[in-house]
């Protein structure tokens, strides 16, 4: 990772936490990486997605397809059908937005660096998903309309890189959609080292509103939506999360799976997730 700050170019950082900076001049944070982009992706292998950060990922698909379709519905309150008709998400995993979005694009495709996410995306929906990182991909040598990035760019080794190579390709008018988490929100503040999205190296970078509209400007796009959003959770995924990684207690995980609960969703809105969207100038 570069040392100048992706946001503003400031060449100074201070330490916030072990192993988290925040740049002196804009007050951007980030986690402080040395780990080059096969490194990254390295990170992201079906264990990822099986064990280290999700129980099974696969088994959650409906709670998942909850939050995507609610970004869905709002993202298409900013689309017009005549003009936005290419979307492309990065990050697309084991394409469960894709699938959603294919009903409402004249054309969708996904990038993935992980190869079990890109297979099962086409052998199980049929979708154009690609395994391959978004900086080494030709577009297709077609300009794209809609771009999103769902929980996806905390977790990039160069988010300014994506960002300018999807505006340098996306038309006049396009839009990015953006979700991650918010380091100035009230959890993140009172929770400090301990809130729950702090956990390099998969995650990165921590922006807040004011340091991810900054960056998205810079790249020649206004922000035409901003809220914070909630998200639905399976019971299992949450128990797995505190019971097997962090409390390291998996036998009280195993009790809990024969009650039933563990299919059971809850939804909850700690306010320090952001939504953007963003329109390409």
């Amino acid at each position: 990772m570069s040392n100048a700050c992706i946001v503003c170019g400031g060449k100074h950082s201070e330490a916030v936490y072990a192993g988290i900076l925040r740049c002196s001049d804009c007050g951007y944070i980030f986690a402080d990486l040395n780990l080059d982009q096969k490194e990254f992706e390295r990170l992201y292998t079906s264990d990822y997605f099986n064990g280290e950060e999700y129980s099974d990922y696969v088994s959650d698909e409906a709670v998942l397809q909850k939050n995507f379709s609610a970004r869905l519905d709002v993202l298409m309150r900013y689309v017009d059908t005549s003009r936005h008709q290419r979307l492309l998400e990065i990050g697309c995993a084991y394409g469960f937005f894709l699938k959603q979005a294919s009903d409402k694009f004249k054309e969708v495709v996904g990038v993935d660096v992980t190869e079990e996410g890109v297979n099962y995306a086409r052998s199980k929906f049929g979708l154009n998903a690609i395994r391959t990182d978004l900086l080494e991909w030709d577009f297709d040598d077609a300009p794209i309309n809609v771009a999103c990035m769902w929980d996806t760019i905390e977790h990039l080794r160069s988010p300014d890189l994506y960002l300018e190579k999807i505006s340098d390709q996306m038309t006049p008018g396009g839009l990015l959609a953006i979700t991650t988490g918010d380091i100035d929100s009230l959890v993140a503040k009172v929770r400090g080292r301990r809130w729950r999205l702090i956990h390099p190296p998969t995650h990165a970078h921590y922006f807040s509103r004011g340091s991810l509209e900054r960056l998205l400007n810079k790249f020649g796009f206004d922000v035409v939506h901003s809220e914070h959003c909630g998200f639905s959770r399976s019971i299992g995924n949450i128990a797995y999360n505190l019971l097997v990684l962090r409390w390291k207690v998996p036998f009280l995980y195993s009790l809990l799976a024969r009650t039933g609960l563990l299919q059971k969703t809850i939804y909850t809105n700690f306010f320090d997730i952001v939504f953007i969207i963003a329109r390409r100038r």
